[in-house]
């Protein structure tokens, strides 16, 4: 019985592994120069692709499934959370790199897009998001709705 109980708490354990959720603001983030703020924006980029592949079917989802599905549903709700903070970060890194007129803005902003694997409806959401933010100007929210409504 106690065997049982013992891998009970093991799978259990294993089975509430989630996707780390990354702090949306760092406070030596303004403190930065363009280049660490690229690599900040890769940094939290590379939390929200780690956060999706928890959401995809992975073995170890379908063995919380199987053995303990409120497992499955934590994680699933923290690979979200996850997702979220790490999109909200990487707007909060771009207004910082907007705000030191960096550079390499355009081409972060275009690899992120690029790179999303969000649905039209989430990408319009960010770009709204963005506009309403005073991140894009009017123009700019414009031509870059159309270019996303134009991918598809």
């Amino acid at each position: 019985m106690k065997t049982v109980k013992l891998i009970f708490i093991f799978f259990f354990l294993i089975g509430c592994a989630t996707p780390e959720v990354v702090n949306v603001k760092d406070p030596l983030d303004d403190k930065k120069n363009c280049n660490e703020l690229e690599s900040s924006v890769a940094e939290a980029q590379k939390f929200k692709r780690d956060a999706l592949f928890e959401k995809e079917n992975t073995g170890g989802n379908m063995a919380r499934m199987i053995l303990f599905w409120p497992a499955m549903a934590t994680t699933f709700h923290n690979s979200d959370k996850a997702i979220r903070a790490a999109n909200d970060r990487t707007f909060h890194l771009l207004k910082i790199m907007k705000k030191k007129n960096c550079k390499n803005i355009d081409l972060v902003n275009s690899e992120i897009l690029k790179n999303s694997t969000q649905t039209i409806v989430g990408e319009l959401k960010m770009l709204k998001d963005l506009y309403k933010s005073g991140d894009l100007t009017k123009e700019e929210f414009t031509k870059a709705k159309k270019k996303v409504l134009e991918s598809e």
